[in-house]
């Protein structure tokens, strides 16, 4: 059973992208081990060998962390609430001013519709005026 050119240059260039995949993958898995952290928690302590009194939780300092850290966590939280709270009221006026813009559009609209509507008499000063106009006539002569 012989392979053919076409296979065997198949077959050598998946084998070839394979290898470089697992190279690249190896190098990621090395670099991600090197730049973990190593944590370091206290062992756990199970109900069977329990001999010390439970820990009691004292606020932030039993979070580990160093007093400043901790101060920045709460400034940082409620510099958040307080920008949450901004834009939230901005938030607010700008729906209620868009509710108030749209609702003088329709009031507008309306006003435009019912002014299209209204017929001028010829024979009124302002159908005088306006056939005037259509004439060719100049503002200060129709108003003289």
């Amino acid at each position: 059973m012989s392979i053919s050119s076409e296979t065997w240059q198949q077959l050598m260039m998946m084998s070839g992208l394979g290898v470089l995949c697992w190279l690249m993958l190896r190098r990621r898995w090395q670099r991600r081990k090197r730049s973990a952290l190593p944590v370091a928690m206290a062992p756990l302590k199970h109900n069977a060998n329990v001999a010390a009194a439970h820990n009691q939780f004292r606020g932030t300092e039993s979070l580990g962390a160093p007093p400043e850290i901790l101060r920045w966590q709460v400034e940082l939280h409620d510099l958040g609430r307080e920008l949450k709270a901004e834009i939230d009221s901005k938030l607010l006026a700008v729906r209620a001013m868009t509710q108030a813009y749209d609702q003088a559009t329709r009031r507008l609209s309306e006003m435009i519709r019912l002014a299209e509507q209204v017929r001028i008499s010829p024979q009124s000063p302002m159908g005088h005026a306006q056939n005037l106009s259509g004439q060719g006539w100049s503002e200060q002569k129709i108003a003289s």
